[in-house]
């Protein structure tokens, strides 16, 4: 193996910085996640069924990436980690200011 090829482990893992997620600083990911925070994007990813973005889940059959869903949610639940939720649809957000508007016309 070439000399420039036997070190590439140690420079991606001794990368140092502000994980983007939880603010701690040591070792981060080239997404700038810490390790606690990468494992929480992929079973949010796992979650949404984001097999197409989830390293976990690549090359996985589709039965094999439900199987993992399914243990996931049974380990740690169904309720998102990392990711923000989705926002309501603009539909429920206009009629709630119109609801609105119409109580300080009263």
């Amino acid at each position: 193996m070439p000399e420039s090829y036997e070190n590439v482990d140690d420079v991606w893992s001794s990368r140092e910085g502000k994980c983007q997620a939880c603010d701690r600083y040591g070792p981060v990911n080239d997404l700038s996640l810490c390790e606690d925070c990468t494992a929480m994007l992929e079973r949010d990813l796992l979650r949404q069924r984001g097999w197409e973005y989830s390293a976990a889940a690549f090359g996985l059959s589709p039965e094999a990436q439900e199987k993992q869903l399914r243990q996931i949610v049974k380990r740690f639940g169904e309720a998102l980690e990392l990711i923000a939720p989705a926002n309501r649809s603009r539909k429920s957000r206009a009629s709630r200011k119109r609801r609105e508007r119409k109580k300080h016309r009263r």
